[in-house]
Parts: structure tokens; sequence; C-alpha cells
């Protein structure tokens, strides 16, 4: 089935000139463009090419340019997150080990917050589901992926290089806090349905709280992706094993790497699945840490974990918000909330930062 994209860089005309050095300048034909997801934030198409094109080129690509929802692009420019993606792909992934689509092409215009990124189509992949929620084969295989994507500039001078890229700090947390604190009140209006009362009530004293709570923060920091969970996952399973693509890129940063652990295995399960699995899983994540020459031990880890999978409640609100308002949006957030307000009273983070 077929869509109409809007955006000039989803047409045939405009990947010509962009993919010109892989194909040869071969004119490019397009047979089919189909969009893929919910495009809350961003917009993403799948681009088949006709059988004419050039055959160095791969049958199909995947191209991802700005939302049309205007609610969509303002949020972009808060964030900065069209500049946030644009820049891993063009100067940071090299960097990393972390497996993601390979890059085919990278634009972006500050002036305009307009850019278009041409990526590898991962054919046969499936997307994880956050609602669904993660088998334990596929969590270990995202623990393995975190481990790539953190250990290499783990503490490292390297990442002040990087101008762009968004690092935790005392005036980052400021500006997270004020923009909490504007964005809860509607947040506990609209899932007073959905999120239970006790978690509300929970994230009401986060917010008041903020600012200790990121005072608790580890001091070390590495490259984090900051929203990394299954629906930004793609599985290819093979032998019993899951290898992983990991996308969305619109809010890496410089955080304390137990963020993305936190926030992954906290929104990955139900109740008792994650608390029969994550002790397991922070252990991973440490061992494979330790494997990297990354000097750790579980406790230090396990006392983050249970810091931090805060950030999953914390983006639940300010995503919610923030990008265009969908009906299956709206189940994931409450799902994030529910699962992450559990999880730090299961693992009693506010005596953390209380």
């Amino acid at each position: 089935m077929s869509t109409t994209a809007t955006h000039p860089g989803v047409t045939a005309e405009y990947l010509s000139g962009a993919l010109a050095t892989t194909s040869g300048s071969a004119r490019l034909e397009i047979e089919s463009v189909t969009a893929i997801g919910t495009g809350q934030m961003a917009e993403s198409y799948r681009v088949v090419f006709k059988e004419n094109a050039a055959r160095q080129l791969p049958k199909s690509v995947v191209v991802k340019v700005p939302s049309q929802n205007e609610n969509s692009r303002g949020a972009s420019r808060a964030t900065r997150c069209y500049e946030l993606e644009t820049n891993f792909y063009a100067n940071l992934r090299e960097h990393v080990k972390v497996a993601a689509p390979e890059c085919l092409h990278v634009w972006y215009d500050a002036m305009s917050d307009d850019f278009v990124l041409v990526l590898e189509d991962i054919v046969g992949a499936t997307q994880g589901d956050q609602i669904s929620g993660a088998t334990i084969q596929q969590a270990e295989a995202a623990i393995d992926e975190l481990v790539k994507l953190h250990s290499p500039l783990w503490g490292s001078e390297k990442l002040n290089e990087f101008n762009w890229l968004p690092k935790h700090s005392v005036t980052s947390a400021a500006g997270t806090s004020q923009l909490l604190k504007a964005m809860f009140p509607g947040f506990a209006e609209r899932f007073a349905s959905t999120v239970s009362a006790e978690i509300i009530s929970l994230g009401a004293r986060l917010v008041e709280n903020y600012d200790r709570y990121t005072a608790a923060f580890p001091d070390v920091l590495t490259v984090t992706h900051r929203d990394f969970r299954l629906d930004n996952l793609l599985f290819t399973e093979s032998e019993k094993h899951f290898d992983v693509k990991v996308v969305d890129w619109q809010t890496v940063g410089a955080m304390p790497g137990a963020c993305d652990l936190g926030y992954f295995i906290g929104a990955s399960f139900g109740v008792d699945d994650r608390r029969d699995n994550e002790q397991t899983l922070v252990r991973r994540y440490c061992a494979g840490l330790q494997s990297e020459n990354i000097g750790t031990d579980y406790e230090v880890i396990w006392a983050q974990y249970r810091l931090l999978g805060t950030s999953g409640y914390i983006m639940a609100i300010v995503a919610s918000m923030l990008v265009k308002q969908t009906e299956r949006g709206d189940a994931m957030f409450a799902v994030m909330a529910n699962r992450h307000g559990q999880q730090m009273i299961d693992l009693e983070t506010e005596k953390l930062f209380a």
C-alpha cells in the first residue's frame, strides 16, 4: 500500500541526488512509499525503488523527515531532536559499537529545523512492542547492545568534543525541572483513568523533589540513547539468538549509563516479570561492562539502577505532553508510567533522594 509523503526528501528527484555516490549517479525511480510507525515526533517511510534503479543500491531504504504536525514540530525545536539524531549519524555513531542502521545520507538545516535521513531498511526485522513487553531473550540481546553503546566512551573526556551533545548538569536539570512542573498537571489530568492514583501521587512528589533527585546522580557519564525501549529496537532472530538494531536517536545525550538500563528494564516487562528478571539483567549489564575493562561492580550498578529507572516515568510525563497525541501513544505512555512508577515503589527509589 502506497502513501503520499509531502516532504521533498521523499521524492525520486531528491533521492537521486542524495544517493548519487552510492548509485553511480543513476536516476532513481520509486515503486512505492509506505509510512512506518505512528510518526509522533518525525515521519518515516519505506521507499521501494523500481527494478531499473541502480544495482548498487538496496531494493528499499527508510527515509526519515520532520513531522507534519505543528505540535510535534514545536516539540522538536524545544528538544533539538532532529539536530541530535542527524548529529548522531554524522558525527557520533563511528565512536560507539552499538548496532544501528547504516546511514546512506544525512542532511540538517538549523535555521528551518529541517532534515532528511536515508537509512538502511532492516528487511525481515520485527519491531519490539512496548505494550506487549519483551521476552527474556530479547531483553538479554538489548542489554548486550547497551554495553556496546555505553562502554566505548564511558567516563571519557572525548564527550566534551561533541559540543552539540546534551550533557547532564545542574543547569540542564534545572530546565527539566521547570518543564516537568509545567507539564505534570496536564499529564495527571489526561491519565487519571489509566495510571493508578498511587503512581500519580508518586509523580507529583518526584516533580516537586526533582532537584534532589538529579543531585543524587552518579558523576560518570557516557553516551546514552535516553529512549532505549522496545519500540525503538528491531529484532532479527536466528538460531535462538536475537540480533538487534537500535533506531530513533532523537534523544541521544551524555548521561549515566544506568539511565538507559533502568529505563529499558522498567518499561519492557509487566510488574511480576520485571521483579523476576531485573537482578539477572543488571548483572548481565555489569558483567558486560567489566568485560570491556570498565571498573565497576554489581552493587554500584544496582544502586544506580534503583535510582535511574525513574527516567522512564519522566519520559512518559514530558513526551506525552509534547508530541502529537495518538491512541496508541497514550496507551504506551500509560503503560510506561504504571510500570516505572511500580518499579520506583518496589525499589524504594524515593529513599535514595528524599
